[in-house]
């Protein structure tokens, strides 16, 4: 069995559509992250744990500089802001490289501060924005992983609406 591995090293980052080549240095992307609730009962030998929802998203931004257009969105707490992360994520054989397949990763957010900035003598100034995220979609080779929408409560799995009969039962 030949082993396969993937590596990405290196993204771009657009927000609103436009594109930020080279100014932001690293996003952390967010993850629905479930949420699990413990349960025992009488009868119960032990206790377990059951889905109870997914957590808050958050992503970060860390910004190479200054730059007066990422302030500017980060002033206000009331306005969304699309963002698309966009990599190439290249896999290795023992024949070397495979495959370079497109991994997208869009999200819908609010900026919870711009971030805090140092002014430090001979260093450039750097920053990292915190974000709300709302809305994210993870696809790679076209292909979707997920699709998660807290507002709309829409949680999709390898194209599974994994809320379809919650939905459903809530009546809408």
């Amino acid at each position: 069995m030949d082993i396969s591995v993937n590596r990405i090293t290196n993204a771009n980052i657009y927000m609103d559509g436009a594109g930020l080549l080279g100014r932001a240095e690293e996003v952390e992307v967010a993850q629905p992250r479930h949420r699990m609730v413990d349960h025992k009962g009488l009868g119960m030998a032990g206790t377990a744990e059951f889905w109870a929802g997914v957590d808050k998203l958050e992503a970060k931004i860390k910004w190479a500089s200054l730059y007066p257009e990422a302030l500017t969105a980060a002033a206000s707490p009331f306005t969304s802001h699309s963002f698309q992360v966009r990599g190439s994520l290249e896999q290795y054989t023992s024949q070397g490289r495979s495959a370079e397949l497109p991994v997208v990763y869009l999200m819908t957010a609010v900026f919870k501060d711009a971030g805090a900035f140092r002014f430090r003598q001979h260093e450039n100034v750097d920053s990292t924005s915190s974000l709300t995220v709302y809305h994210s979609e993870l696809y790679v080779a076209g292909t979707q992983i997920h699709l998660y929408d807290v507002l709309a409560n829409i949680y999709v799995v390898n194209g599974v609406d994994q809320l379809a009969v919650f939905r459903a039962n809530l009546g809408g």
